[in-house]
């Protein structure tokens, strides 16, 4: 019992940490003369109406067309089985491991005015004048959030169907039924808590969208996101910032309320993937040249733009028929650079890596002391509670923080608290899963054979999570480089970071030094990608599932 006592105060200390920065907000928003006047008049403001409506509208189409374009992929990846299956299924997970604003950077370079997309165009339908001139606007901001979203969706929507036994559709089929019929009554129901698991999940992102919709939309497209930076980082009206952070949480709990009802519906559905038939290019000869070219397809939106960065980062200028150069990258060494963005290269990437580093230490040490000294309970309220952070506005937290202890602590310590709050929820759910799959016998059986303490943990434990423990620190550290809106708000200027960097040269319209640098970002990101893969393959798909999922 002292043990679960210990376990349920350190998760109180742990919620705490989350919960008072956001009480700050509120309390700035509403403990204050004339507040609720002020919100009643908001509420029925045009702008909130506006804001309101585009933020819901943009997040339901991105949810719509990310599950649009997943669902007949998630058929053949979870109907069959061919050649290179588990290569795909782990790379086009890459774009939903890509900061934000290196989506923009490749949105811009492959979608852009001048981009690969609109030459090809000019090449194809020569005279017809076709081009896409729509990315800085509603249409890229959606197309941005569906390059980001599908390829979760398609494997999330995958891994489900291959859970459910073709022995269903066998016995449908001796009954009398057809394949639609079956597709109808049989297999839509049992995909329905995915597809809408997902769903929510998607315009969840959407909704809380800010580094897409900044630098695509500009201040004529706002989410909540975007306007409460505005109110708080260029009109510096900060009451006015923190009540619409306080509106922006109420919206989100019905959200969140609603994510909540589908992740259970999705956690009672059970099945085990079994084997599944060879996809039979001459006996299935339509069947393949549809999943070629839905392959084909999906490889040209999300991996062209990403090849395209790499590309003209070595083309002169970033030009697609500029010469073979390295110039691109010898201008992040030179004066230009730091005019631009503030600081040299060497210290962006040290002080990227070294927040990182330390975002995902901290969060992996936190998440695993309480997944490991709550092993033996199930999942719980407390539980429930430490998920919080993913239905608060980052923004939110970042200006809670500042409200809080912003004067008392310096930038870069804030910035590892709201970063490790953001990483927290999922990094937890996926040491908790995992802590929990492997069970006691083994720690019992070493303990009886004399094993205990530093020692214990050392040749039992730490082999045993050794992968689980890799993935989440790969999550944490991914998080932390991707982050924009925290580095932004709680760096006060001072801290520049390379989704800082990126952004900065984007602004200034140095896409020469844009580009090179945003490919050393993929690579970098790249790389925690193959980590939290490895991780993946360690401990499990259902682990994986669900620190996905939550």
């Amino acid at each position: 019992m002292t043990g679960v006592k210990r376990a349920n105060r350190f998760a109180l200390i742990l919620l705490g940490l989350f919960i008072l920065p956001v009480l700050a907000v509120l309390g700035q928003a509403f403990l204050r003369p004339n507040a609720w006047p002020e919100l009643l008049a908001f509420l029925r403001s045009g702008q909130f109406r506006r804001v309101l409506a585009f933020s819901t509208s943009q997040a339901f189409w991105s949810a719509f067309f990310s599950l649009a374009l997943a669902v007949p992929g998630a058929y053949f990846f979870g109907r069959y089985q061919f050649p290179g299956k588990r290569l795909l299924r782990s790379v086009m997970i890459l774009p939903f491991m890509l900061p934000g604003i290196l989506v923009v950077l490749a949105m811009v370079v492959f979608y852009g005015q001048n981009g690969i997309f609109n030459r090809w165009l000019a090449v194809f339908f020569p005279g017809r004048n076709l081009a896409f001139t729509g990315l800085y606007g509603y249409k890229g901001i959606v197309l941005a959030h569906v390059f980001y979203n599908f390829a979760f969706c398609l494997r999330m929507l995958g891994e489900r169907w291959e859970r459910i036994s073709p022995k269903l559709e066998e016995a449908s089929a001796v009954l009398g039924a057809g394949r639609l019929t079956t597709w109808r009554r049989v297999i839509l129901p049992l995909l329905v808590p995915t597809i809408g698991y997902l769903g929510v999940l998607v315009f969840l992102y959407s909704f809380l969208s800010f580094t897409v919709v900044l630098v695509l939309g500009g201040y004529l497209y706002q989410t909540f996101e975007v306007l409460i930076y505005i109110e708080y980082n260029n009109k510096l009206r900060f009451t006015h910032a923190s009540m619409l952070a306080a509106v922006q949480m109420l919206l989100l709990t019905g959200i969140l309320a609603l994510q909540r009802w589908t992740q259970r519906l999705v956690q009672r559905q059970s099945g085990e993937p079994g084997p599944l038939p060879p996809l039979q290019p001459r006996r299935q000869l339509v069947k393949t040249a549809l999943f070629l070219f839905y392959l084909a397809g999906s490889l040209l939106f999300f991996f062209m733009p990403l090849f395209f960065v790499l590309l003209r980062s070595f083309k002169h200028r970033g030009q697609p028929d500029g010469a073979w150069t390295l110039d691109n990258y010898r201008q992040l060494f030179g004066v230009g650079f730091r005019f631009v963005v503030g600081r040299d290269l060497w210290t962006v990437v040290g002080t990227s890596l070294g927040l990182a580093v330390t975002v995902g230490l901290v969060t992996m040490v936190l998440a695993y002391l309480l997944a490991r000294a709550r092993r033996h309970q199930p999942w719980g309220r407390i539980d429930l509670w430490l998920q919080v952070p993913m239905g608060v506005s980052f923004l939110t937290f970042a200006f809670g923080l500042l409200k809080l202890v912003g004067r008392a602590l310096p930038p870069a310590f804030l910035i590892v608290w709201a970063q490790v709050f953001l990483a927290f929820p999922l990094v937890y759910a996926l040491l908790r899963t995992a802590r929990r799959e492997w069970g006691e016998e083994l720690l019992e059986a070493a303990q009886t054979l004399g094993a205990s303490g530093w020692e214990l943990f050392c040749t039992v434990e730490l082999p045993l999570m050794r992968k689980a423990l890799s993935s989440a620190f790969a999550y944490g550290a991914a998080l932390s480089l991707g982050d924009l809106a925290a580095v932004l708000v709680l760096g006060q200027g001072k801290v520049v970071t390379l989704a800082v960097a990126v952004y900065r040269l984007i602004g200034h319209y140095s896409f020469p030094q844009a580009i090179a640098l945003g490919t050393l970002f993929i690579l970098l990101a790249a790389v925690l990608f193959m980590v939290v893969e490895g991780g993946y393959r360690g401990f499990g798909s259902g682990g994986h599932e669900e620190g996905s999922k939550q």
